[in-house]
């Protein structure tokens, strides 16, 4: 059973009719919102899915952490953006000037992914809610239980109970109400008259009633639990940094249960997503990433929800952009094919990825049309000249091809443009010495066929026939072993006519290349 359908039936076990299960995710904006931290939201995205496909009656919530302070320029914003560290994100401009602030920029370019992935969680806005003083009650009871507090934090670290420390602790960040910052020399909240001092390092000092004061922002491991019991959350989920055994999840566990009097929510760990050929992890501050959306660019939605449903949430994996993309598109267009032959786990991965829906399994595959479209200019319509299989009257078969070619021009052009094959300009004979004499015969056989079936090589209504024949050049009695060299044979002739080990279908391949410049890459 799928994992989200697991999680899925251990909530539906305490669930009563008519409850709204609450399944929660969030993210700070502190810069482009990466594919790692996608894991947050689609982790959650595929629980709601379950308990929706359950009967249950869901509320999935996305909190925008953008009253947290902006801690460090990142990779691609001006360094002169370091004068803003220590406001808050809603607060700082926006680098690029087109929206109101930094954190509505970032948030809006994650928006708009997640509807381009049919992903519609309800949005909360951290800086919103602290402002309106929706949370002052929860920060009132956070301060006169901040000695408890600070015993809870406490006990998870190496460090020593220090009674000083404790006097002087309070879980709160105070963004200054002259500088905008969180640099606080001196902090006091007076119970009894529920007012809060506080001095910040720009000189400027106030007295703050606490009700009505919208400059104040619970510390991390507080504001989490609280942030449970305001929205009653059921489900969440978290990364590996905030799973372990001292962790936030762990720390904020306790503090919800003994300071807020209500336990975590049912919570699952997921591990990172990297990047193939790099070992760090995705950062928005590093600059070592890439977006849900120009995933998008590369992947239709389906093949990017299926990367992800395909791994339980406890395994890492990494995302490659080279020769990773043929081989998934490939997997992804052969299980739609066969459906209904699918394991029960991997039918309720294809369900999740959305394959129902898909167009994938219409047209060319994609394969064929990546290593065939360089080859012509990226020009479209000749290539659809060329694959005189396809029926593209049919709406489903022109959608399906002409999406693949869009991704397939991107990936190529942008992303691995190493690999773009072309035609070779003359016989490569370094390269065919170290053929053997059986290869050669081969090779000899190819070109001998296609100087006899010049013209009908050439005549769309027999490509199976011919298709057949260059098969017959390759023979041999176990049929396992004949495959293998047939493979081999083909690889042969890629390399000699595109200089590399794979290409577009031969028939395809015939009708795409002058007769005398192929017969001239193919002759010693």
């Amino acid at each position: 059973m799928h994992w989200a359908n697991q999680t899925a039936n251990e909530l539906m076990a305490n669930y009563v009719e008519g409850d709204v299960i609450v399944c929660a995710s969030g993210i700070s904006p502190s810069g482009h919102v990466h594919i790692g931290n996608f894991r947050e939201v689609i982790t959650t995205h595929f629980v709601v899915e379950a308990l929706k496909a359950r009967g249950a009656k869901t509320r999935f919530i996305f909190s925008w952490d953008d009253y947290d302070r902006f801690r460090k320029v990142p990779a691609g914003i001006p360094e002169s953006f370091s004068a803003f560290i220590g406001m808050p994100y809603s607060e700082v401009p926006d680098p690029f000037g087109c929206h109101a602030s930094y954190a509505a920029h970032f948030e809006n370019e994650f928006e708009e992914a997640l509807k381009a992935f049919d992903i519609h969680p309800e949005y909360i806005y951290q800086s919103e809610m602290y402002q309106s003083g929706a949370y002052t009650e929860a920060v009132r009871e956070a301060l006169v239980n901040r000695s408890q507090i600070y015993d809870i934090i406490t006990s998870f670290k190496t460090q020593d109970w220090d009674p000083e420390k404790r006097e002087q602790f309070y879980p709160i960040n105070i963004y200054c109400r002259a500088c905008g910052k969180d640099t606080m020399t001196h902090v006091h909240y007076d119970i009894d008259e529920d007012i809060l001092e506080y001095t910040c390092a720009c000189g400027h000092h106030e007295y703050a009633e606490l009700e009505g004061f919208n400059r104040v922002k619970l510390t991390w491991k507080v504001d989490w639990p609280m942030r449970w019991g305001f929205e009653n959350v059921v489900f969440e989920p978290g990364g590996r940094d905030h799973s372990a055994e001292n962790g936030s999840f762990r720390v904020s566990s306790e503090i919800s249960a003994k300071i807020f009097g209500r336990p975590a929510p049912h919570y699952i760990p997921y591990e990172f997503i990297g990047l193939k050929g790099n070992s760090a992890k995705m950062s928005s501050s590093s600059g070592h990433l890439i977006t849900p959306a120009e995933l998008l660019k590369v992947y239709p939605r389906e093949i990017v929800l299926f990367m992800f449903a395909k791994y339980h949430h406890s395994d890492a994996f990494d995302i490659g952009l080279d020769d990773d993309v043929n081989r998934l598109y490939t997997e992804y267009e052969r299980y739609l094919g066969k459906l209904s032959q699918q394991t029960e786990t991997m039918q309720e991965i294809l369900m999740f990825s959305g394959a129902a829906e898909s167009l994938l399994g219409h047209g060319p595959k994609f394969s064929g049309i990546a290593s065939t479209l360089p080859l012509l200019n990226f020009d479209r319509h000749i290539l659809m000249n060329l694959m005189t299989d396809f029926d593209f009257t049919d709406l489903a078969v022109m959608d399906a091809f002409m999406m693949k070619c869009d991704h397939a021009e991107f990936w190529l052009r942008n992303l691995n443009s190493k690999r773009l094959p072309t035609i070779q300009e003359m016989f490569n004979a370094y390269y065919y010495k170290t053929l053997s004499a059986e290869e050669r015969n081969w090779v000899d056989a190819f070109k001998l066929l296609i100087e006899e079936q010049a013209l009908e090589s050439r005549n769309p209504d027999d490509q199976s026939e011919t298709m057949q024949r260059i098969y017959d050049i390759v023979q041999h009695e176990n049929a396992n072993v004949r495959r293998k060299l047939q493979k081999r044979f083909f690889e042969i002739i890629y390399r000699l006519v595109l200089g590399q080990s794979n290409g577009p279908q031969i028939t395809v391949l015939l009708r795409m290349v002058e007769h005398g410049h192929l017969i001239e890459l193919l002759s010693a």
